[in-house]
């Protein structure tokens, strides 16, 4: 759509009051460059407010209401169209929702197994929701390009005044690209908590729809509108949340030496129960390497000679940190 810009309103306003007026003429009076007389120009012609005669160079303005006819009308009629395709298609959709109502599985679960359509599910769904949403994203530091597209959907979400509470994993704290996430989403309302062993990804709406990941390692979602299924999942939500940290500032030195010692105490009750290293490390957020690390690093404080031995002296014995 044409538009009527900064400059555009400068040189009709010029060409109104000067008659005769040329590009050349126009640039030095409006101390705008040619190349800017000849934007603002062109921009004036897509509304039907300006001509340029081919052999003077003479700029020759037109009555606004040019512009009404040429392009707002034409807009309107557009708008009011689309309007009403809306409205009957909502309609369409509300009277097809009455008539299935009854015959709808309740208990089934809508799957969407493309990440895009996932993305666009939660977009929706956040854009609707009224008072709040609960979500839980275990596994350690966040994709940055995945924080980046959800943080415009946040900010909305919040300026609406709905509630957004967010469990994370301890190991989410040492994640620069988390931290400044939280660091501008938290002052506009939202509450970030951590875990050391998290809580099963889900993102929950108003306590009426939750969405849960594939079990087949695929980027879909399952969707359910299940009143008991829903309510179970914000149960457990909420259980999580009591038992979970504030998320604070990395600087806070305290706060990170107690979210370490928490970290290994889950590493060493899952040592005890007998947990590969794999299992640990996604479990507790964070790679196989560091995770071996750490695992290592508790032996060696132990005085273990190997993993059984290790088990033995820890269920022996309360751990008391590296």
């Amino acid at each position: 759509m044409p538009r009527l810009t900064h400059a555009g309103d400068r040189l009709y306003r010029f060409v109104t009051r000067t008659p005769g007026t040329t590009c050349e003429t126009a640039a030095p009076a409006l101390d705008m460059s040619a190349a800017e007389v000849q934007e603002a120009a062109d921009a004036l012609d897509d509304l039907g407010l300006l001509s340029k005669c081919p052999v003077t160079g003479i700029y020759t303005p037109y009555p606004v209401e040019h512009a009404r006819i040429k392009v707002l009308n034409p807009a309107q009629h557009s708008l009011n169209e689309t309007q009403s395709f809306i409205d009957q298609l909502r309609g369409e959709l509300d009277e097809l929702t009455m008539s299935t109502a009854d015959v709808r599985d309740d208990t089934s679960l809508e799957v969407v197994p493309g990440l895009g359509d996932v993305r666009k599910l939660i977009a929706g769904l956040a854009d609707g929701s009224r008072t709040e949403v609960l979500t839980s994203q275990p596994g350690g530091a966040r994709d940055e390009e995945v924080l980046s597209e959800s943080l415009e959907r946040t900010e909305r979400l919040l300026g609406r005044g709905v509630r957004m509470r967010t469990l994370y994993q301890h190991t989410a704290r040492f994640s620069p690209a988390t931290a400044s996430f939280v660091g501008r989403v938290t002052p506009l309302g939202a509450e970030v908590c951590t875990l050391a062993g998290g809580f099963p990804r889900c993102i929950i709406f108003d306590k009426e729809v939750a969405i849960i990941p594939l079990t087949d390692g695929s980027h879909g979602a399952a969707v359910s509108r299940n009143s008991h299924l829903v309510s179970f999942l914000s149960e457990a939500f909420e259980r999580a949340w009591s038992a979970a940290e504030k998320f604070t500032s990395e600087n806070d030195q305290s706060a990170r030496a107690a979210i370490t010692s928490d970290i290994q105490q889950t590493i060493v009750s899952l040592l005890i129960q007998g947990e590969s290293d794999n299992r640990i490390a996604h479990v507790v957020g964070i790679s196989l390497r560091n995770c071996q690390r750490h695992i290592a690093n508790i032996m060696k404080s132990i005085g273990a000679r190997n993993r059984l031995h290790a088990g033995y002296l820890l269920a022996k014995e309360p751990f008391n940190g590296v």
